[in-house]
């Protein structure tokens, strides 16, 4: 009788396997219960697994992060509800680990100086902002006066009261300068 080789499909025999991996088998007991090298078992194995690749193991990792932030729900309403400290306690531990996760740890969240004082600091546009402003207050009070009447008309009411500006001559300054 050792030699009938049972006739099983590769998928029902792939899934056979798989079935009694998860259950804690290893791969030389596998490979004897079914009498195929071990190489053969590995490659069951790996039909049966999802590939090992960056889009599989993102589902994986929301999958699991999905599963540990329903148990903190879970966990952290008996705690709410019956004052249970382990249900506290546990909901903690969860919660750390999905903070874990997410990539939130207390070196991340903590305030580095640096970054705290530089976003104190005003940014390159304001600091240039405030240079022309600077540029300006340092003009005489009468262009100053001259700048604030401008500013309160608008350019229709501006070339109407001061005329059209007189043409330029070819070195670039106007007649009269």
């Amino acid at each position: 009788m050792a030699d009938v080789v049972e006739l099983v499909p590769v998928n029902e025999r792939d899934e056979a396997i798989f079935r009694a991996w998860e259950s804690g088998k290893g791969p030389q007991g596998l490979a004897r219960e079914f009498s195929i090298p071990v190489a053969e078992v590995e490659r069951a194995l790996d039909r049966c697994l999802p590939a090992f690749d960056a889009q599989n193991q993102l589902r994986a990792f929301k999958r699991e992060l999905r599963r540990l932030e329903d148990l903190s729900n879970e966990f952290f309403t008996i705690a709410k509800r019956d004052k249970d400290r382990d249900c506290a306690h546990l909901v903690a531990r969860l919660n750390e680990r999905v903070a874990a996760m997410r990539g939130w740890s207390a070196i991340n969240i903590r305030m580095d100086p640096m970054t705290t004082q530089a976003t104190q600091q005003p940014s390159s546009h304001d600091k240039i902002k405030a240079a022309i402003f600077g540029l300006i207050d340092r003009l005489p009070p009468e262009q100053q006066a001259l700048r604030r009447r401008l500013a309160e008309l608008s350019p229709t009411q501006a070339l109407e009261l001061l005329g059209l500006p007189k043409p330029i001559d070819g070195n670039g300054a106007a007649d009269g300068r």
